[in-house]
């Protein structure tokens, strides 16, 4: 999946993993995701609350 496509749930995140990493704020994707619990199925990237991911799963 395409990690550069518009979001589809871009007004639901507290912190937009998604936007963050195509940014490169590498800080603010560490303060989100320092004990994952959850992955991304659109751009792998990996939280610790599902609400900061587009299509989250449990790891």
């Amino acid at each position: 999946m395409n990690e550069y496509k518009e979001c589809p749930k871009l007004a639901e995140h507290k912190a937009h993993m998604c936007q963050l990493k195509r940014e490169g704020r590498i800080e603010e994707i560490d303060l989100h995701s320092s004990k994952p619990k959850f992955i991304c199925n659109r751009c792998q990237a990996k939280a610790d609350e599902e609400g900061y991911l587009c299509t989250p799963r449990p790891l």
